[in-house]
């Protein structure tokens, strides 16, 4: 859609109205099932609410260096972790100074929240971009859909709510989104560029060293070597991310903590013990937390059904979108994808982790492809009605999720038998 006054004014309404069905949706996930799950593991002792941010008020940056410590006795026992970032632990220090003042808002229920809500947003603003100049109500009612079931995903609300407070995934999606759009485009120098890939090295470095990988494997697959400017972009990109990395790795040594990090051998299943990891392939679907594959696969059950009725076009300029589109894509994947190559067994142990940015880009290519795909109105009618039928199955697993107090996911498989 071009950049007009009418188009950005459009843009802001279309976002309005995005980000309401998202608290609504939010607000309904919060009430059948994710409160539920969030009061009962806030009974816990937590990492940064109880260990962490504690000593952070009582020392001095001399002594904790903004690390993260796992243990009550951490701190005294000179054992960090030392695999977040310090910017994106000062925004999860702000949530706590925030829950101190409002009881009510927990670091839980905020990050969750504002998570969501960015996601979404993130979503819509690539959508709107690709819907065109006219939206009809049926597309509209559509898109409307999809962003609650986008908003009530499964495996979104029990990983906030049942697992880590500290799960800098669910800020790296709507980042993810963005970023994966300006790639895409090709639009390598502009500033919106380097201000959403400055965004994800400050929030998980990794996710942007990765990223730059995926950009800097897009060149050579294109054989693209007349342009050396396209290569500076992801090698910069690169290193700037290994220099955040390595700078609470090198701030513990500096201080004299040991490391509680795991080791890249373990991650990546080169250790070779089986307790948590088999093979690739089980990471994705039958992880060590058993998720019920069915989580994963509904969702791509979507894209695939879209690629079934897609339309056939040959003329150049739907095959300069469709070229653009996959790129948007694959940029989508590439971190989820080069995480599950080098390290499998860390996807395996930690599935409600990595599962916000595979299931996130699968939902954000279905959606992306309902805005830019023609809908009769009979298409509108059945996607509608089978999105109202998902939006009641994510419902329905969050509140099965809250009510199992010894499952982290809902019992139950596809072939009616217990899956976990």
């Amino acid at each position: 859609m071009p950049n007009t006054p009418r188009s950005r004014r459009s843009l802001v309404f279309f976002l309005i109205g995005t980000a309401l069905l998202c608290l609504i949706a939010t607000a309904a996930a919060y009430r059948v099932g994710f409160a539920t799950m969030a009061a009962h593991a806030d009974q816990n002792p937590e990492r940064l609410r109880d260990f962490t941010f504690p000593i952070w008020q009582t020392h001095s940056v001399r002594e904790h260096g903004f690390l993260t410590f796992l243990t009550a006795n951490g701190f005294a026992q000179k054992a960090a972790y030392a695999n977040h970032a310090t910017v994106y632990l000062w925004f999860m220090d702000l949530l706590f100074h925030i829950q101190g003042i409002i009881h009510a808002a927990t670091m839980r229920l905020t990050a969750a929240c504002l998570a969501m809500l960015a996601t979404v947003l993130a979503i819509g603003f690539v959508v709107h971009e690709r819907i065109g100049a006219r939206l009809s109500f049926s597309k509209l009612v559509v898109l409307a859909l999809g962003f609650v079931y986008v908003a009530t995903l499964p495996t979104y609300w029990i990983a906030v709510g049942r697992f880590n407070v500290d799960n800098g995934f669910i800020f790296v999606m709507p980042v993810l989104v963005m970023l994966s759009h300006y790639t895409a485009r090709g639009e390598w120098g502009r500033r919106a560029f380097w201000f959403w890939a400055l965004l994800l090295t400050l929030i998980m470095p990794m996710a942007s060293a990765l990223f730059a990988c995926g950009m800097l494997a897009r060149q050579l697959l294109r054989a693209r070597f007349d342009d050396a400017g396209r290569f500076v972009a992801p090698v910069l990109l690169a290193g700037v991310s290994v220099l955040v990395y390595l700078e609470p790795v090198l701030v513990a040594k500096w201080l004299g903590f040991t490391s509680e990090n795991s080791t890249w051998a373990f991650r990546a299943g080169l250790d070779g013990d089986t307790t948590y990891f088999s093979n690739a392939f089980n990471s994705v679907l039958a992880p060590f937390y058993r998720r019920p594959a069915y989580l994963i696969i509904v969702p791509a059950l979507i894209v695939l059904w879209q690629w079934l009725c897609r339309p056939r076009r040959g003329d150049a300029a739907v095959a300069s979108q469709t070229d653009a589109h996959w790129w948007f894509v694959a940029h989508l994947f590439s971190f989820y994808a080069l995480t599950l190559l080098f390290w499998p067994q860390a996807v395996s142990i930690h599935p409600y982790l990595y599962d916000a940015v595979l299931v996130g880009p699968i939902v954000t290519w279905g959606m992306v492809n309902f805005a830019a795909a023609p809908l009769s109105v009979r298409g509108a009618a059945f996607s509608s009605f089978c999105l109202a039928l998902l939006i009641m199955f994510n419902l329905t697993s969050i509140a099965q999720a809250a009510r199992c107090t010894q499952c982290a996911y809902p019992h139950w498989g596809l072939s009616g038998e217990h899956v976990g």
